[in-house]
């Protein structure tokens, strides 16, 4: 998830100063670099993917994790010396890591021209413009996160099909290993007439799918005591758009309204990604999650009894402060029970910024850490792999993402629950609807072939990538 995903250049003023721009971490910061590439579109901006022809390297950073912060440090000394060779080259670390390290990143790389944090990102182009005009070193970490800009370009995204969307920003809660917080700043949920126009324009320009985003979705609205579910409701009666999804939510926002729109909206799908970070109360309690290992599995059996075939993704932390044999125990239990589709397991690392930074003793040692990851890991890949095992000789409505990474003469998509599914076919299908039979799998994969197509997308332009 955290990995950097350089942007091939989308569409921009041709001759104009060439940008280009590096995304690391979550589907929230990918959307936000399309919303800066709509508004560095509308300056005057063009994009490349080579270092030697831009005009301007800018990086959209994430801070969850000690590495993801790293690697951002490694590139930054790498363009150091490219700028040594490239006095003009422009500089910008924009996001997550520039909200939480602003000044410190401007003192360590004298190559860094600017920083703007997760609400000043509207202000990218004119920064970008001021910095090559006169070479000033710029800093903005300031902006209300109740007027952040969500213009876009419905144009600028890099799937045909598909497109993200943001519902909210920000985080109220205050899990102590979380500096989301600190970096997104308060939740503020967008009103459903902006959301529902903004997919409007997305579906008129050929998306089929789209993922509503939020640091924790299924609290969106709650200040104004209206469920996510009602939002479902609105969008299962949008011609055109033919799938829903949501991603990240909270155990503690999940209500009845929204698990009866879930069940009621075939829009939907059948995943649910729903973390629930540790199987003991006692670490909970300390994460400060709201909720006990009872009532996340009474969430999902409430799930499964109601939504039929629905499939829920995890989120798992290992090593946290004080975390016993026994508390790891109880994970194992919860993963074996709950025999999640996926789930994403990682170990605890003290973040500055985190309720828990200095305030609790990192006293799991590393070792220990690795070895519990490794084993989750391993019960993990055992539960998917006979699951997927179960799905051999079923058919699959995929939505065509484009070519495999690992074999680009094959396709990749998703079904309605989130699995990936990989089969031969023609390339030009990306963004349609095939039915694909599996005949073969891996834990991680399901491999067939297209028996036939479904329905088509809209027909429409391919969008210009991000």
């Amino acid at each position: 998830m955290n990995d950097a995903v350089l942007s091939p250049p989308p569409i921009g003023h041709a001759g104009g100063p060439k940008v280009l721009l590096e995304v690391f971490g979550c589907q929230m910061n990918k959307l936000d670099a399309e919303l800066m590439v709509s508004a560095l579109k509308r300056a005057g901006y063009d994009f490349t993917d080579r270092d030697e022809e831009a005009a301007a390297v800018l990086l959209v950073t994430c801070a969850i994790r000690d590495q993801a912060e790293h690697r951002v440090h490694s590139h930054l000394g790498e363009l150091s010396v490219l700028k040594r060779s490239h006095p003009d080259l422009a500089l910008g670390v924009l996001g997550c890591q520039a909200q939480r390290q602003g000044q410190e990143l401007l003192s360590r790389w004298p190559a860094l021209d600017f920083v703007a944090g997760t609400r000043d990102f509207p202000k990218v182009a004119r920064m970008l413009d001021e910095v090559r005009a006169d070479r000033t070193r710029l800093i903005a970490l300031e902006g209300d996160p109740e007027t952040v800009s969500e213009e876009r370009d419905v144009t600028v995204r890099p799937h045909r099909g598909r497109a993200f969307v943001n519902v909210m920003r920000g985080c109220d809660k205050r899990c102590t290993y979380c500096v989301v917080p600190n970096t997104r700043g308060v939740e503020v949920s967008r009103p459903m007439a902006d959301v529902i126009a903004e997919i409007d324009q997305l579906v008129d320009d050929g998306v089929v799918e789209v993922t509503l985003l939020g640091q924790t979705v299924n609290a969106w609205g709650r200040r104004e005591d209206r469920s996510l579910g009602e939002l479902l409701h609105r969008l299962e009666e949008l011609p055109g758009l033919h799938r829903v999804r949501f991603i990240t939510s909270h155990p503690e926002e999940m209500d009845d309204r929204l698990v009866d729109a879930m069940a009621a909206c075939r829009k939907s799908g059948l995943f649910l990604h729903l973390p629930p970070q540790s199987g003991s109360d006692s670490v909970l309690r300390r994460m400060a999650r709201g909720y006990t290992v009872e009532r996340y599995d009474e969430i999902l059996v409430s799930l499964r009894e109601r939504i039929p075939g629905i499939e829920i993704g995890a989120d798992i932390i290992v090593g946290f402060p004080g975390e016993t044999d026994e508390d790891f125990e109880g994970t194992r239990r919860l993963m074996e029970r709950s025999r999640f589709s996926q789930a994403y397991v990682f170990r605890y690392s003290p973040r500055p910024g985190t309720p828990a930074f200095g305030r609790m003793d990192d006293d799991v040692p590393d070792a220990v850490k690795r070895e519990r990851l490794a084993a989750l890991n391993a019960l993990q890949n055992r539960l998917m792999l006979e699951r997927h095992r179960g799905l051999i000789g079923s058919r699959h409505e995929v939505l065509v993402e484009g070519a495999s990474r690992k074999d680009p003469r094959r396709l990749f998509g998703r079904n309605l629950a989130f699995d990936r599914l990989v089969f031969e076919g023609d390339p030009d299908v990306e963004g349609r609807f095939i039915e694909v039979e599996v005949t073969d799998v891996t834990a991680l994969t399901l491999s067939g072939h297209a028996v036939s197509e479904v329905r088509s997308a809209p027909a429409s332009p391919a969008p210009a990538a991000v």
